[in-house]
């Protein structure tokens, strides 16, 4: 599912790329790819950095662990995976190369995960400048395969959660990750829908997630179908919010 390139000024605060472009683009900086998957077969990977502006840019990379809290994800430093070079000068019209390498040996049962933060490091401010600088920070995902076959098993449960509203979780019980794009609920014996809504993100191995959804008339007795857009195809199940 590709999407148009990402723009920001540099208001910047984080940016985490949510889409499925092969290419993106944050202020003056382009990134290529998004994406990146290793394994014990294809330990090393490659990123272009570009910098479509009209100075040139700063900018250093921090790799993180990537993993599963409650509902939530949680970072940690991690030199798992090597990137270089650590700290570079991006000058417009000339594109950047980082290398990426693997440090470890792929797990053997479950997919790692892991963000590499690419960060502009800000310029001296100029005399007398009295605003706040702040840097963009651009998250590329990097997953690792696990030595065996790998795929998402994604259970679901319903609950309700007042008059118009449930609650879906969602819980990965497979050993790799499975991106969620957006959940939309009707009755199981017809297409109209009564509740759609995004929830762009990754699934990792292990983690669940809950969303509270209100449906657009009072939520009916008995089963609803839930369909899902991931990036692996769409998923159709019915589960009955009342089931004990």
């Amino acid at each position: 599912m590709p999407c148009a390139p990402l723009g920001l000024t540099r208001l910047g605060a984080s940016l985490v790329l949510a889409c499925l472009a092969v290419t993106a683009h944050a202020g003056s900086l382009g990134v290529s790819p998004i994406r990146v998957h290793l394994s014990d077969a294809t330990p090393t990977a490659a990123l272009t950095l570009e910098n479509s502006g009209g100075a040139p840019v700063v900018v250093q990379l921090q790799l993180m662990q990537w993993t599963a809290g409650a509902n939530e994800d949680q970072y940690t430093p991690s030199d798992d995976v090597v990137a270089m070079p650590p700290i570079m000068t991006i000058r417009p019209g000339e594109p950047q190369i980082v290398r990426m390498g693997l440090t470890r040996g792929a797990d053997p049962q479950r997919e790692l995960a892991y963000r590499l933060y690419i960060e502009e490091v800000p310029p001296p401010p100029k005399p007398g400048y009295q605003g706040l600088q702040v840097a963009l920070r651009i998250g590329v995902p990097v997953f690792v395969a696990p030595a065996v076959a790998a795929a998402p098993r994604l259970q679901w449960r319903m609950v309700r959660s007042g008059a118009d509203a449930v609650t879906v979780t969602a819980t990965n019980a497979g050993n790799a990750h499975q991106r969620l794009l957006k959940l939309s609920l009707r009755p199981p014996d017809g297409d109209r829908v009564v509740a759609t809504q995004q929830i762009v993100g990754d699934l990792l191995a292990g983690q669940s997630r809950q969303w509270r959804v209100r449906l657009n008339e009072a939520l009916p007795q008995g089963r609803l179908r839930l369909s899902v857009e991931t990036d692996r195809g769409p998923i159709d199940v019915e589960l009955d919010p009342d089931a004990p």
